[in-house]
């Protein structure tokens, strides 16, 4: 399997006190792994970015790819709500189908218990985005540098869930699943969004 395919996760960045913080979502939604890098090397940070889909805030994307010396990006979340919300809009008119196909007998077929997506906008913080959904972004005893980074893990940790949730809505239903397994990610998405890896220096 190439490693592309297969992401450990999400890696959210941002630039903190000078230095560089780093939170891992994994790939199942557990938040894990919290660094601040006060003066970060290029090792350490490449370390802690392999196989991990990057997303970060405006400074944390800037500081490492000063770090880095290269262009990194930050995955497009507004682009993961539109493409889960393309997966539901088609698991919602296979369910429609599948019903119509013996009305009586299926009438009462459970509906699927579709997520409600955040609406992500290009010049929304995260922690305003969680605040719309009735989420805490962080406790009132974090520290203020560490909010920004702690605010955006916790709103990317939500879409995974999310996902996570709308899989399992797929999958347990063989109607709808034809045997394949969960997806951990719109596999579309991971295509335009591909685990961060270093470019390699001739």
């Amino acid at each position: 399997m190439d490693w592309q395919s297969a992401p450990l996760g999400m890696a959210v960045v941002d630039e903190t006190a000078g230095g560089l913080a780093i939170h891992h979502i994994t790939i199942d939604g557990d938040l894990t792994g919290i660094w601040f890098l006060p003066a970060p090397s290029r090792a350490e940070v490449i370390d802690r970015l392999a196989h991990w889909i990057v997303v970060g805030t405006k400074d944390g994307i800037d500081r490492t790819e000063a770090i880095l010396e290269e262009s990194v990006g930050s995955a497009d979340l507004a682009g993961l709500v539109a493409a889960a919300e393309e997966a539901q809009d088609s698991l919602e008119t296979a369910w429609l189908k599948y019903k119509e196909g013996e009305s009586k007998k299926r009438a009462n077929l459970k509906p699927l218990a579709a997520p409600s997506w955040p609406l992500i906008t290009a010049d929304g913080d995260a922690a305003t985005i969680l605040g719309r959904i009735g989420r805490q972004p962080f406790c009132d005893s974090t520290p203020e540098a560490m909010r920004d980074v702690l605010a955006l893990a916790r709103l990317v940790q939500y879409l995974v869930m999310l996902w996570r949730d709308l899989e399992m809505e797929r999958t347990s239903r063989t109607y709808l699943s034809d045997g394949t397994p969960p997806m951990p990610l719109p596999p579309q998405w991971v295509d335009r969004n591909p685990p961060w890896w270093p470019k390699v220096v001739a």
